[in-house]
């Protein structure tokens, strides 16, 4: 055997050397000080080598190169005793092309079969490389009959061996971080923007010195998580039986060599094994869900080290690491240069930005005022923890300032929005390459830029994004269809309006033929004067329309690569990336393009996603439009400086008629738009007939690969539990079969059913159920539901959700099925997703539209205040501390508020109804609730209750007591909420606090004996004696009831299942706390006894064998038959199962197996050890 390899480090600039020869030999190009070539060769003893492959190898060899191999050749120039005619070879190979040897006679290999030392492993350099190196020979092979050899750099190149510094926030101190992060400063007027914003960031960068460890700038020594004392030990028995052998060859010296090096071997396999085991058992439910998915992470191989690329530039690489980096910063900055816009838009471009665009006035506009601090503490609580950019501070250390420090980047910040000036420092961004899947590393063209921006700049972004999204939400000013980035739109809605009107057309025997537009370089080339231009036509002006006006002006970056920075290139065009406020601006500008699509063309559109599409019998009309329609979207692409990509832009036609059918012809920049028969549109491949067969296809292939991760964490005997698994399985591998689910499932069963294995096998991996278990033992045994019922419920939960958001560009395909009657005549013909769930619906007794709360807006951000919540009494522990002294606390607390009008509110849930109540000075209110609603929803009924009861009273102190934790928590978290009930309280305080009135929520708590308490109570529960007063509950309220009537019907199917063995252990679907063990071992063991399917008694079915039988009993063995029939194992079944006998009670599964059985899981675990079958399952 042979072979060659040449391993490079990550942080080492290195590419492949693709060659073209015979020889056994690989290369590859790497950056140190310069660009060298390294070339591994092994040449087999008994191979015929010929100078002519040799001559041929290194024409292939950029200058300067080293070859590096095992040659088989013997030449005492390089210290062998002999000649052979390959040495020859190789010395006149040397001799002829000027070549250097860099061995220095040193014997290199070790033959065991004739304990002789010779040299046949050579280094051959390049003439202008061999005074770079010193050669040595290590004397110890380590096991390997070769000795490794070390080359090393007379002048080492300097900085390769390093990396970023990093903050350890794991070890911060944090009350040290905020004290010293006190920044005190007399006035902050005179300085400018940019000095503020240096001195605030070195400020806060020298507190973090003080508090946050960091890690060094060298790169770790990573020693191997297995190793251990056991393999230190035979590691020096084996250098020490190698210490004897070298200074005395004997045979049986070298008999005790090998023994101990295959030892070593043996212990390092063994140490290997156990410490993966170790590390896969560690996954488990006791982990935090960060370490979780740390460790799986890790395992799956997602943590692999960046590493730097070897470009070239005109066929030439750069000599250093900042000259690559320059390469890939000159290509970003053409990405973004306006060489990419056509001749005639430069010329607009030109005329049109000689035209300024107003930024003065609108400070009458409320969201032109200054920032408040709650937007600020909003935007830092909304962000989430990246990576920072070139002024190295991080979220969390904004997020642990101290209250002052922070009202100084406040100013800051309403420095910055009334000047209308952002900072240089916060338009430099730092740009990471990241490599395209399946890209040539040698081409720059090949990576995506990652940009961090800096981590003030994108708080105050996320500040100012809030604002204008609320602008242009509650103006409706962007375009109905746009679902990009949108509160309560998503990609799916625009899959469910396609394939609605997809099936529309099939069930009218119509065509529909679709465009799906690709924008070349959209987010890069985007016009920055146009978009400041749309912003002004919709009515953006003022400190808003001059902050944004800046933030798109000047912005630079910087290519890094390792510790290595290129120098500052200039992003000419397009919204900045990693910004939060570009994609909003993105949107704008992409608004305009509705204008150009006629209103009998259907249109969906997320971000720079477009999918047009025309529905007709006539195929030449479905044409003639369509190309109408591209002939203006063209149009406005050249107007607003975009371009489409003609050769990625696809046309599909829909139809479900046979034979040979009419293909549309349609051009774009005098190019035909390639017409297939597929084609992936926001994550969901359609087919021409829409049978969503590809997209299965492909869906299936997808989540088996990523099974591989519990197939690697699932063990029989060791790895992660059956929590954890099953919490692993629904993130990596459910999550893709539900996305898009209601859609593709109007697919044939037959074709959905192709899934199932995957379903299947994620729950068996998860559980440890043996490979026969049957299916519905599987799902009861795991208590997840099948594919069928979780795609209805999703779908149920989906038309829940559009019908409470007002102007849902879903909703009306939704409520108002079209062709109802068409598709009822017509059941070959498959209906819409608004039409199954409703049959599905109806199936189980559900209401499919029972009415539902509709999301209204929340406040602006200048006014979403927070809500004042008084949680003092929190602090006690209800269960620990006595009655009498939470009444007195109240009473304190009471005696605080003197002075406020006391309203007690309380929500009462039974299994009949579902009520609310109000009690105040001389009134009561009492109301009924739709009887879905869950206990938060009547509470919150409750405290709106009482705000609207304050509110026309014209009370101007008000204090409102309830015990609902949950509530007051829920309304005291400033912030977006999907709860519309939270929304409306928040609302009425908010518009309290504007008319100058006091309202503050107060927590007590529940049955202590407050007297308003138990009245709101008594009251409440008085509420099912009345007719229902409100009807409307949030759209999440219903999920219960679906999951009940799911649950329902699948309790009904699982009972007929009576000859199922777990239905005799399990007759009721239930989540079993019992099915969790601490070793997996038992885990799997348990689960395998319930099902009734084991190694031992179902094995035969995978090797085709005849069934077992019982040795004593001569009938099929079963686990009924060895727990609890069996007269072999009596005694055994006496000792361990004395309780069920002292008690006279029959034996029977559930007993033993239950989740709450008379005989413990140890007893039986036991009893299978006993009798010696434990490891046999």
């Amino acid at each position: 055997s042979g072979g060659a390899a040449v391993v490079a480090q990550r942080t080492s600039p290195s590419a492949e050397v693709a060659l073209y020869t015979t020889l056994e030999a690989v290369a590859a190009r790497i950056l140190l000080d310069r660009v060298i070539t390294v070339c591994s060769v092994y040449i087999s003893p008994g191979y015929q080598l010929q100078y002519e492959e040799l001559e041929d190898l290194v024409s292939q060899l950029p200058a300067p190169y080293l070859i590096l191999g095992d040659f088989n050749a013997h030449n005492p120039l390089w210290g062998s005793g002999k000649r052979d005619a390959r040495g020859a070879l190789v010395e006149r190979f040397l001799l002829s092309t000027g070549l250097c040897l860099l061995n220095t006679k040193e014997a290199t290999h070790f033959s065991s079969a004739t304990r002789t030392f010779t040299s046949i492993d050579l280094s051959i350099c390049h003439p202008s490389l061999y005074s770079l190196f010193s050669w040595r020979v290590i004397p110890n092979p380590y096991g390997s009959d070769h000795f490794p050899i070390i080359l090393e750099f007379n002048s080492p190149p300097a900085g390769l061996q390093t990396r970023t510094p990093r903050w350890k926030f794991e070890r911060a101190d944090w009350a040290t971080f905020t004290d010293s992060s006190v920044l005190a400063c007399s006035s902050l007027d005179d300085l400018s923007i940019d000095d503020v914003t240096l001195h605030i960031t070195r400020h806060i960068l020298q507190a973090a010195i003080l508090a946050i460890p960091m890690t060094s700038s060298h790169l770790p020594k990573r020693p191997k998580a297995w190793w251990n004392k056991d393999c230190r030990q035979a590691k020096k028995e084996q250098n020490r039986a190698w210490g004897i052998f070298r200074r005395y060859p004997t045979p049986s010296n070298l008999i005790g060599f090998k023994r101990k090096r295959a030892q070593a071997r043996f212990i390092r396999r063994q140490a290997k094994r156990q410490s993966f085991r170790g590390y896969a058992s560690s996954i488990n439910s006791s982990a935090s869900i960060k370490e979780v998915w740390d460790r799986v992470h890790k395992i799956e191989g997602s943590y692999s080290a960046f590493s730097v690329p070897l470009l070239c530039r005109n066929g030439i690489c750069p000599a250093s690491l900042d000259e690559q980096a320059d390469v890939l910063g000159e290509h970003f900055e053409f990405v973004s240069s306006s060489e990419h816009y056509t001749q005639s838009f430069r010329q607009h471009k030109l005329h049109a930005e000689k035209k300024i665009v107003p930024t003065t006035g609108g400070l009458q506009e409320p969201y032109n005022s200054l920032f408040m601090l709650h937007e600020l503490q909003m935007a830092l609580d909304s962000s989430r923890q990246t990576a920072p950019g070139p002024d190295g501070i991080h979220y969390q250390m904004l997020q642990h300032l101290h209250p002052s420090t922070l009202e100084l980047i406040l100013y800051l910040f309403n420095r910055v929005w009334v000047e209308g000036l952002f900072p240089l420092s916060w338009k430099a961004a730092v740009i990471i390459p990241l490599l395209k899947p399946g890209k040539d590393p040698a081409c720059a063209s090949s990576f995506r830029p990652i940009a961090l921006t800096s981590c003030l700049s994108k708080t105050l972004e996320r500040m100012i994004n809030r604002r204008l999204m609320f602008y242009l939400e509650r103006n409706n000013l962007l375009d109905r269809y746009q679902c990009g980035f949108r509160s309560g739109r998503s990609t799916v809605d625009h899959l469910v309006r396609f394939e609605t009107v997809v099936r529309e057309a099939f069930v009218n025997k119509q065509h529909c033929v679709s465009v799906f537009f690709d924008l070349e370089k959209a987010f890069d080339t985007a016009w920055r004067h146009g978009i400041l231009q749309d912003l002004f036509s919709l009515g953006v002006q003022g400190r808003m329309l001059s902050a944004i006006q800046s933030y798109l002006q000047n912005r630079t970056f910087r290519v890094k690569l390792g510790t290595t920075f290129s120098r500052e290139f200039s992003q000419q065009n397009g919204v900045p990336q990693g910004g939060v406020l570009s994609v909003t601006l993105f949107i704008v500008k992409m608004n305009s393009i509705a204008r150009a699509i006629a209103p009998s063309v259907q249109y969906s559109l997320y971000v720079d996603d477009l999918q047009i599409s025309v529905s007709s019998c006539n195929p030449s009309i479905c044409e003639r439009r369509l190309q109408l329609t591209i002939n203006n979207l063209v149009k406005w692409a050249d107007v607003n400086g975009f371009k489409f990509s003609p050769e990625k832009t696809v046309c599909v036609s829909f139809s479900r008629r046979r034979g040979v059918l009419h293909e549309p012809s349609l051009t774009m920049y005098d190019v035909s738009i390639p017409v297939k028969n597929e084609h992936k549109f926001l994550g969901l491949i359609f087919d021409s007939k829409l049978t969503f067969v590809p997209h299965v296809k492909s869906l299936k292939m997808k989540c088996f690969k990523s099974l591989n991760i519990l197939k690697v964490l699932s063990h029989v005997t060791w790895g992660a539990d059956r929590l954890c698994l099953l919490r692993i399985y629904r993130s990596v591998v459910r999550s893709r079969l539900d996305y898009g689910c209601i859609v593709y499932g109007s697919a044939r069963t037959s074709v959905l059913k192709m899934l199932d294995p995957v379903h299947h096998q994620g729950l068996r991996l998860a559980t440890g159920a043996f490979r026969t278990s049957p299916v519905l033992s599987l799902y009861a045994e795991a208590n997840e539901l099948s594919l069928e019922k979780r795609r209805y419920e999703l779908g149920f939960m989906y038309f829940m959700r559009i019908r409470s958001v007002p102007n849902h560009p879903t909703l009306h395909c939704m409520e108002q099925i079209r062709y109802e009657r068409t598709f009822s005549n017509k059941p070959s013909v498959v209906p819409p997703l608004a039409m199954r769930v409703r049959n599905s619906a109806e199936s189980v007794g559900l209401d499919v539209l029972p009415p539902v709360v509709q999301c209204m807006s929340s406040a602006a951000p200048w006014d979403l205040v927070p809500i004042q919540c008084e949680l003092e009494l929190t602090k006690y522990n209800k269960k620990d501390t006595p009655r009498d002294v939470l009444r007195q606390e109240f009473l304190e607390l009471q005696d605080h508020y003197h002075g406020f009008t006391s309203f007690y509110t309380d929500g009462s849930k039974t299994d009949s109804s579902v009520g609310c109540a109000v009690i105040g000075p001389g009134m009561q209110l009492v109301r009924r609730i739709n009887d879905s609603a869950c206990s938060l929803t009547a509470e919150l009924y409750g405290l709106l209750l009482a705000t609207d009861k304050i509110l026309k009273q014209k009370l101007h102190k008000s204090i409102v007591y309830t015990d609902s934790l949950s509530a007051l928590r829920a309304l005291a978290r400033v912030g977006d909420d999907r709860n519309p009930l939270v929304i409306e309280i928040r609302n009425r305080l908010i518009s309290a606090a504007k008319r100058k009135k006091k309202i503050i929520l107060c927590w007590v708590p529940s049955h202590v004996g407050i007297a308003g308490n138990e009245d709101a109570d008594r009251a409440a529960s008085t509420a099912k004696d009345r007719e229902v007063d409100l009807c409307k509950i949030p759209y999440r309220d219903y999920r219960h009831v679906l999951k009940f009537s799911i649950r329902r019907k699948w309790q009904e199917e699982w009972d007929r299942e009576i000859n199922n063995k777990l239905h005799a252990v399990k007759p009721l679907l239930q989540e079993w706390e019992s099915a969790r063990h601490r070793e997996r071992f038992y885990e799997v063991v348990l689960c395998r006894l319930r099902i009734g399917h084991t190694r031992l008694t179902h094995g035969h079915l995978l090797r085709g064998e005849d069934a077992p039988e019982c040795e004593h009993c001569h009938i099929p063995l079963s686990i009924l038959h060895i727990l609890l029939v069996c007269p072999l194992y009596d005694q055994e079944r006496h000792r361990h199962f004395a309780k069920v006998y002292q008690e006279h009670t029959p034996l029977h599964l559930a007993l033993l197996l239950s989740d709450e059985p008379l005989i413990s899981h140890e007893c039986v675990f036991n009893f299978l050890k006993d009798i010696r079958l434990l490891d046999q399952l």
